[in-house]
């Protein structure tokens, strides 16, 4: 390639201000790293097990490209009871990470329709996948008070506008806010009425205490909507990229060839070792969230007795809050690194994951 065709794509490149967009480093990096909301865990023996077997056995070449045929299987259950959803292993593609998740359907499901609604505040990734091309995306204004997520009038006035494909995430990526079960059944109905398609990004949701309602759970979700997430988090593969896509199956095939041409499939050991993670993920992910709930419960009390304004959500892993003016400087010098609301949409709002040392981070804020 000649130079001056490099220099012209990198100068397309650097102009582009999505592709730009500040991120949110999936894994933590340093033990006062607070941006991740990934739940750090040590792998189990049994995953670790898992995954040197796999790889003694041989499975170190190419496989199916949308995933394993047991850990779709796994996943298509891990959905189905976890979210009420009615998916089989054709509807999932095991992904490279949720990232990969997000490009696939935004990308592929998105070259089917004219425009694609994105919320006003939504996490750095969604505007990366999206950046990559020409695209007529619609701001989906939000509800500061209720934690950042669309309004059902935002969405059904953006859907009566023509719009026939959004992006949504519940539990919200910033706050933690999810929607209830009287507000997907609304969504789904606007959606519904307007023959309009939604991908509905439910990461967070096993770190919500009770229910966490999603779209897949609606009688027609098959034929209509995508759903996306990372693959039983918290059980120590968060570093290991595994995500999902379960899509309508006439979705599919679009998504693996592209899946393909990027990354021919993903790890075949770390598939082993997800699969491994789905026989014992229900009984670590209880524990887990009954540890991050009292935890989060404690900070909500310390941060009201700081007078920090903390933004109402539903997810136990992580806690935002509207930060004071020194905030953001105050805890960087203190050493720690947190997820900056203004990447997401939300200026002046900080998210800190939810582990021991956030304590100190609040008394850093404050």
């Amino acid at each position: 390639m000649a130079s001056e065709n490099k220099s012209e794509i990198l100068a397309q490149h650097e102009a582009n201000s999505a592709l730009n967009a500040a991120t949110v480093a999936p894994v933590a990096r340093h033990d006062k790293d607070l941006s991740a909301d990934g739940i750090a865990s040590p792998l189990d023996e049994r995953i670790i097990a898992a995954s040197s077997e796999a790889l003694e056995a041989g499975h170190t070449h190419y496989v199916d490209v949308p995933g394993i045929a047991p850990l779709r299987a796994a996943i298509a259950e891990f959905l189905n009871n976890s979210s009420g959803a009615s998916c089989e292993p054709g509807n999932i593609i095991v992904t490279a990470g949720v990232q990969e998740s997000r490009f696939l359907t935004m990308q592929k499901i998105g070259e089917n329709f004219e425009s694609i609604a994105v919320p006003a505040v939504a996490h750095p990734g969604a505007q990366k996948a999206l950046g990559v091309r020409a695209r007529n995306v619609i701001p989906l204004p939000v509800d500061a008070e209720r934690g950042y997520l669309p309004s059902i009038e935002s969405i059904s006035d953006v859907v009566a506008g023509g719009c026939r494909l959004l992006y949504l995430e519940s539990p919200s990526r910033l706050s933690g806010a999810a929607y209830k079960t009287d507000e997907v059944a609304a969504i789904g109905q606007a959606l519904r009425d307007a023959g309009a398609s939604a991908i509905w990004d439910q990461g967070l949701a096993p770190w919500v205490d009770g229910d966490c309602p999603s779209l897949a759970a609606l009688e027609d979700a098959p034929a209509l909507f995508t759903t996306i997430g990372e693959a039983f988090p918290g059980m120590g593969l968060t570093s290991w990229h595994i995500g999902y896509i379960a899509a309508p199956e006439d979705q599919i095939p679009s998504m693996q060839s592209q899946k393909q041409i990027m990354a021919i499939c993903t790890s075949t050991a770390a598939q082993y070792a997800a699969l491994e993670a789905s026989n014992l993920f229900a009984e670590a992910r209880a524990s887990k969230l009954a540890q991050l709930s009292q935890l989060r419960n404690r900070l909500v009390e310390m941060a009201a007795d700081r007078s920090l304004d903390v933004i109402s959500g539903d997810a136990k892993n992580i806690i935002a809050l509207r930060a004071p003016a020194a905030g953001a400087a105050n805890l960087r010098g203190a050493g720690f690194d947190f997820a900056d609301g203004a990447s997401f949409g939300a200026p002046a709002v900080i998210r800190l994951k939810v582990n021991a040392a956030t304590a100190d981070a609040l008394h850093a804020l404050s």
